[in-house]
């Protein structure tokens, strides 16, 4: 098994937790709310809503979000798989591991309201979420298999933030937000950088036969 620090950046970020707890139980169990005066105080209530917070009311990023980024990631990303190449998906799925279960994040700068369509209904909405800016977060990436290349990794973080990204309207349900870019990429040791996951160069082809 091998861990790897990484670093990504994300210019935009939006969180929209889901949950079976209805918006009016949240509230009362949820305790003091923050207000900001320049905030509309239902819209502030809806946004915490769907903030994912820890025990202590700290904003964080659930690790599965980068996981699954990374499995979709991974069908970008061929692997020799007996006489053939196969999509790494399910190597992903099986052999990569984000820490801390619970990424923290400082509290979201902003509100974002704005319509859109409601997948089960067909119908427009209004929706109201917490929106970061410039955000630099930092975890540990655990490969189970140590044949994985660091070049491999980085070719399926690059696909992953930049395909499917994270959060709320990211690029995988057509949307801008949650696009991610790795600035930090070691074995765990800042004095062993092994690089950033730029774009993959393309594989060359077997050589013509003489």
């Amino acid at each position: 098994m091998k861990n790897y620090e990484i670093t990504i950046t994300i210019p935009r970020y939006m969180q929209h937790r889901m949950d079976d707890i209805a918006l009016e139980a949240w509230e009362k169990n949820h305790g003091h709310i923050i207000d900001r005066p320049e905030i509309p105080k239902e819209d502030k209530l809806r946004a915490d809503y769907h903030c994912h917070r820890d025990e202590n009311d700290k904003c964080f990023i659930p690790c599965e979000h980068l996981e699954q980024a990374m499995i979709n990631g991974g069908t970008q990303v061929k692997s020799k798989v007996g006489n053939s190449r196969r999509s790494m998906t399910n190597i992903v799925a099986g052999q990569f591991s984000v820490l801390p279960i619970r990424i923290p994040l400082r509290e979201y700068d902003e509100i974002d309201k704005r319509s859109a369509v409601n997948k089960n209904t067909g119908a427009r909405i209004i929706t109201v979420r917490p929106k970061w800016n410039n955000l630099e977060i930092t975890f540990t990436l655990q490969v189970m298999n140590d044949t994985i290349t660091p070049e491999t990794i980085k070719e399926i973080l690059y696909h992953a933030g930049t395909m499917f990204g994270i959060g709320s309207y990211r690029p995988q349900n057509k949307g801008k937000f949650g696009v991610f870019k790795v600035k930090f990429f070691s074995n765990g040791d800042r004095n062993n950088l092994v690089g950033t996951a730029e774009k993959p160069k393309k594989r060359r082809g077997r050589p013509p036969k003489k």
